[in-house]
Order: C-alpha cells, then structure tokens, then sequence
C-alpha cells in the first residue's frame, strides 16, 4: 500500500503545482476613446454665416444657406452686322463694352442708342483697320465714353487721324492693351491673350479678349492669324481658353482659325463677321469645314445679321436677325 500512496501522493501534488500556471480569464482592456474632432470656437454674430460641420452623415437634402450666392444678370453679346467688318456689342445692365465699329458708318451709333444707358463704360480697338475703328469716331462722338483701350500701332491712313482725334478731344482714359493686362468694367472682366508686342502684321498685333462670364468662355480675336494663335498656343503663362463662344479670326478668312488653334479652343459656337458677297471671299471654305471638323455651330453676319448670344453665366442662347 505504501508503495501505491506515494505515486498517487505525486501525481496530487504535480496536478496541484500546474493548475498554479493555469491561465485565468482576463477581462478585454477597454476600448480608447474616441479622439474628439476639434472644436473651433464660435464665431462672431457677425461672420456667423458659414454653416457648421454637421458631426452625422450628412442628409440627402442639405440644408440651403439663407444667404446664397447672388445670381449673375444676364449678358448679351451683340456681334453687329456691320458689313465687311467687325463691331461687338456687350451689355450687361447699365454696363456696356463695345469692341470695334466696322467702317465710318451712323449704322453702329443708332444700335448702340437702343442699349447704351449712360455712359459706353469700355471701348476697344483691336488694331487700326478702318473696317474695325472706322466707326469709333461717331461713337465718341455720341456717347461718353470712360475707358479707351488699343494696341499702341499707329498708322497714317486718315481713318487712323480722325480715331485718335476723337480720342483725344474726348478726354478719357486711354489705355494700350498687352498680354497680361485685365480690362474690368463693373462684373465683366476681360483678360488680354494678344499682342504680346507689336513686331506682327497689323492683323497679328490685334488685342485679343478672353471673357468667363460665370462658366460660360467668350473668346474675341480680333483679326488675328495663324501666326499669334501659335503664339498664345505656345505661351504656358495665360493658356488659352477652351471657349463656348468664339468670334472667328479676321473674318473667317483662311489665314486664321489653324486646326491646332481650334482643336484646343473647341468652340461650340463660332460667329464670323463679314459682309455679303464681299471682295475678300471671306468666310473662306477651308475655315468652314475646320469649324464643322470641330464640331463647332457656325453663324455669320452675312448669312444671319446681327447675332446675340444672351448667357446667365451658366446656360446661353443664340438668336439672329435673318
């Protein structure tokens, strides 16, 4: 019996040691904490309009601002039917800009008379044709004009004369036009793509205009050729805009409106100025069917008369005369 006590003695005494190293239930450590957002701290009453971060998931409706944005007026692009010759019309409210007059003519000053309140706030010339500034004489004649803007070419046709004449005796500010430069006239602000000097041919010192009003991108090119819209193309400090509207380069003449310069702009509207059955032959078939390769609705002053491009900022309309 002894002899069987003392193997069933150690067997005890081992179960009784192991079960010391038995591992015990352990309770799970408590979850940390959330680290709390920060919370800015409240601003004034007066700057009190911003809404707060909403700490849920935000709803499928969120609540509107009681101060929202406030609406863009309605602008409308008047592209005159001057004939042979260029003269565009923005009026928004009591603001209104006027690019080039076509040839001397009275016909531009009694459109003008049926928009123009007060005073012309911008006129530009984009370069110192007579079938641009020919008109601009009367214009300064008729109305106050507070800015004039040109691209500092001179020239000594009588036409030219009888511009910077009117010019002077209007006693405005005058202003010479360059890339980099802004044109701004109450919610209108223009951004000047061309010249970047004058060493160009008359047409390619042209003053080129880029207008965003609201998302809706105007381009205005003046009589500008193939020769600065490589220029624009390849200048990275003001690219050139992919634009809704264009108003295409010297009169849709072939020597303007390069593939390349509208694959890049991709207009969806394009309007040409030109005059029926003109000498020049403009528009010119090639410029045409570049237009339609981009995909691009094309009107034109001879085809349409006067056409107008009316936008909210967002969304835009195109009406014409004929």
């Amino acid at each position: 019996m002894k002899r069987l006590a003392t193997p069933v003695l150690l067997l005890c005494l081992i179960l009784s040691v192991a079960g010391c190293f038995a591992p015990h239930p352990v309770a799970p450590a408590p979850s940390p904490a959330p680290i709390p957002n920060p919370v800015s701290p409240p601003a004034p009453s007066s700057t009190s309009l911003t809404p707060a971060v909403p700490t849920s998931s935000p709803t499928t409706n969120p609540p509107t601002s009681s101060n929202p944005a406030p609406t863009l007026g309605e602008l409308d692009v008047h592209f005159i039917d001057v004939g042979q010759g260029d003269s565009i019309l923005l009026n928004l409210g009591e603001t209104e800009v006027l690019i080039d007059a076509g040839e001397k003519s009275p016909g531009v000053v009694n459109y003008l008379k049926k928009y123009v309140d007060g005073p012309l706030e911008v006129m530009v010339a984009t370069h110192p044709h007579a079938d641009h500034i020919g008109g601009l004489p009367a214009v300064l004649g008729s109305f106050q004009v507070q800015q004039v803007w040109y691209n500092g070419e001179k020239s000594d046709t009588k036409t030219y004369a009888d511009f910077t004449t009117a010019v002077q005796a209007e006693g405005t500010e005058i202003h010479i036009g360059k890339r980099g430069d802004k044109i701004t006239t109450g919610l209108l602000s223009f951004s000047v793509l061309n010249p970047f000097n004058l060493a160009g041919t008359t047409n390619n010192n042209s003053i080129v205009l880029n207008l965003l009003y609201g998302v809706v991108d105007f381009l205005f090119t003046g009589d500008a050729e193939k020769e600065s819209e490589a220029a624009m193309l390849l200048a990275a400090d003001m690219p050139v805009p992919h634009a809704d509207v264009l108003k295409v380069g010297h009169h849709g003449s072939r020597t303007a409106s390069s593939k390349d310069f509208l694959a890049l702009v991709s207009p969806k509207v394009a309007v040409y100025s030109a005059g029926t059955g003109n000498t020049y032959g403009h528009p010119h078939q090639e410029t045409l069917a570049a237009l339609a390769q981009a995909g691009t609705m094309v009107y034109g002053t001879d085809i349409n008369g006067t056409v107008t491009i009316s936008t909210n900022g967002e969304t835009y309309a195109v009406t014409s005369k004929k």
